[in-house]
């Protein structure tokens, strides 16, 4: 089960990636004043550099969120669902040897 949880995880954070790559964006945009289209890109001139054509690239990866948060919602579903179900289930019983009826082993000690 913890092997499950790990992945189940990395999928969890995997389906959050283009939200936070849309979040990086929109900040990107406002701190250094750029206008950030996901139709256009827009020239974005910051540290020497023109990085419109990237931030218009990571915009339309950002495009991908509403198929990501469904994605994300089956997941904690089915993950919720497994772990129920394993609650439910319990953990199974250790096979211990029967043991003998007290009237039996009176019989052994003599009594």
């Amino acid at each position: 089960m913890r092997l499950f949880r790990i992945l189940m995880g990395l999928l969890i954070l995997l389906c959050l990636v283009p939200l936070l790559v849309l979040v990086a964006v929109a900040l990107i945009g406002r701190w250094t004043g750029c206008e950030v289209d996901p139709d256009a890109p827009h020239a974005c001139q910051t540290i020497g550099g023109d990085y419109g054509g990237i931030l218009y690239t990571m915009a339309h990866f950002g495009e991908n969120t509403g198929a990501a948060i469904l994605i994300l919602a089956a997941l904690l579903i089915s993950w919720l669902l497994i772990e129920i179900m394993g609650a439910i289930g319990g953990h199974p019983r250790k096979n211990h040897a029967a043991q003998t009826p007290a009237n039996s082993r009176n019989r052994e000690r003599g009594s």
